[in-house]
């Protein structure tokens, strides 16, 4: 992809509305629980066998980016039938569970894709080699790994034990018990509980505690049941899952990403204006959405009007400490908001930040180092001094390769003159038309 540079113009007091992309998390499961789908009579029990034709499930909404094109892309590759429109995407589960690729299946930089896919297509028939770019083999998988092990899976690490690239070779998941170590990443957990269901017997799955995002599991769980499954909350870090059972074909609509609400929420609270994001509800089963309680602890007012809400910002940001554990793809953000804020704010419990799509607790340190501000790394979050930044940047804001580094750090060029974000393309991941909308907030809506 061609390497793209931002400059950012500052705005004064924004008043914006924005139609929100589909939320990326949602559209990753529900790409692949609409692959798993099997309608009535469908479910064989062995894996590779012949499957009925099933129902397609379209999903409306979703969010077409360059992760969750890797997701529909894998699962292309192993049979499934994936047809994108303007506003939908249309799945046919594959006639076999797996087809055999032609060759490696390549993930990008999606820890995600790679997590949940690493599970789910060990639930098949065959042998797939996963591997991704540089960053993504330094990106664990192994806890994952450990536990489709134990179900009888097997893996041929091809480079370092625990990453990718990993060769799998399975005759489907056995059943039985198994332990998740997920104080890294819930992604681990959430390909073995999707997984679990397509089992060739009851599967019990227990995980350490706490989870890190935990939220996302719960987004997991949720979806799995609106799919049809059965599933046993034995305790808070116990699910037992009878299988073999199938994902009922199923057609929703994706809610809007906040996520990606999380930056324009943020141009509202650096310019003391105002920003209607939907479709976003109280109702929202992502974790992100919880931002906007720690905007209302540094002075923003929130009102949910109808399908979307409304973030107005104060006349002078507060410093907050706050623990990001159950939401860390909001720490970029936060941390430039923390920026000018009138005071020390501190962000805790996000080691797990190290082994996102950069180390985003040294690179959201190295951003605000360029716009002046002092902020200093912990071994599990940040420290930063506040108070508007003085002068302009001392260079380019990097986004190494990061998308949520690149969007966060606009934020503060709506401040301060002379901001430019290098590597601005890495946006293509989670929102495409991120620049576009950006770029319309200080120009005058209708």
């Amino acid at each position: 992809m061609k390497k793209l540079s931002k400059a950012i113009k500052p705005v004064s007091k924004i008043d914006a509305k924005i139609r929100l992309p589909g939320s990326k998390s949602i559209t990753h499961r529900a790409l692949i629980m609409a692959a798993l789908a099997a309608g009535p009579g469908r479910w064989d029990r062995h894996p590779g066998s012949p499957l009925k034709p099933s129902a397609a499930a379209v999903i409306g909404n979703p969010l077409r980016a360059e992760d969750t094109l890797l997701t529909g892309g894998a699962l292309e590759a192993l049979g499934a039938t994936i047809e994108w429109g303007p506003d939908s995407v249309r799945v046919i589960p594959p006639a076999f569970r797996w087809r055999q690729p032609d060759g490696p299946i390549f993930l990008g930089n999606s820890g995600t894709s790679a997590r949940l896919l690493l599970a789910v297509f060990s639930a098949g028939s065959g042998k797939f080699v996963l591997d991704g770019t540089p960053r993504l083999r330094q990106r664990p998988v192994g806890p994952a790994a450990e536990a489709l092990q134990k179900l009888g899976v097997k893996l041929r690490w091809i480079g370092e034990p625990g990453f990718l690239p990993v060769e799998i070779d399975s005759r489907g998941l056995s059943g039985g018990d198994v332990y998740v170590n997920a104080s890294e990443s819930s992604q681990f957990l959430s390909g073995v509980l999707i997984a679990a269901p397509c089992a060739l017997g009851k599967v019990r799955v227990e995980w350490s505690e706490p989870v890190a995002s935990w939220p996302y599991v719960e987004i997991t769980l949720g979806m799995m049941k609106e799919a049809g499954i059965s599933f046993e909350r034995q305790a808070s870090n116990r699910v037992a899952i009878p299988a073999p059972q199938a994902y009922a074909p199923r057609s929703f609509t994706v809610e809007g990403d906040c996520s990606s609400a999380s930056y324009f929420w943020g141009a509202a609270a650096l310019t003391g204006g105002q920003v209607l994001t939907s479709p976003v509800s109280p109702r929202s089963i992502q974790g992100d959405c919880r931002f906007l309680n720690v905007l209302g602890k540094m002075g923003c007012r929130i009102e949910w009007q109808g399908e979307g809400v409304r973030v107005i910002g104060p006349e002078q940001l507060l410093p907050v400490d706050v623990d990001m554990n159950e939401m860390p793809d909001m720490v970029p953000t936060l941390g430039v908001l923390c920026a000018f804020a009138n005071g020390t704010s501190r962000i805790r419990n996000v080691a797990h930040l190290r082994i996102k799509e950069s180390d985003r607790l040294s690179t959201v340190a190295a951003g605000l180092k360029v716009l002046g501000v002092e902020a200093r790394e912990l071994s599990d979050g940040l420290i930063i001094n506040g108070g508007v930044p003085l002068g302009p940047p001392s260079g380019p804001i990097s986004a190494f390769d990061d998308h949520r580094i690149a969007m966060a750090f606009a934020l503060a060029g709506l401040r301060l003159n002379g901001v430019v974000i290098d590597g601005a393309e890495s946006v293509s991941k989670s929102f495409p038309e991120f620049w576009d909308v950006f770029e319309s907030l200080g120009k005058e809506q209708v």
